[in-house]
C-alpha cells in the first residue's frame, strides 16, 4: 500500500509538471513533429526582412556619440 503522503506528493508533482511552460513546449514540439505540422516560429533568417532592433540601437548610439564629440556628421 502506498503511503498517503507519497500519493499527495505525486499528485502535486504531476500538476506542477503539466503547468510548466517548458513541458508544454516539448509536448507541442513533439505533437507538431509527429503530425508533420509547420512550426510556429520561423527558422533562423526566414522571418526577418530588415535590420534588427540591436542594429537600430547601435546606429543610434553611434549618432549620439558623434554629436557628443562634435565630429562632423556624415553626408546623407
Amino acid at each position: 500500500m502506498v503511503a498517503p503522503w507519497f500519493a499527495l506528493f505525486e499528485a502535486w508533482a504531476v500538476a506542477k509538471l503539466i503547468r510548466s511552460p517548458g513541458f508544454n513546449r516539448a509536448v507541442q514540439k513533439a505533437y507538431r513533429k509527429i503530425n508533420r505540422l509547420p512550426d510556429f516560429e520561423q527558422k533562423n533568417g526566414q522571418g526577418r526582412t530588415g535590420p534588427s532592433s540591436l542594429d537600430h540601437f547601435k546606429d543610434e548610439v553611434k549618432n549620439q556619440f558623434r554629436e557628443l564629440t562634435w565630429q562632423k556628421r556624415p553626408p546623407k
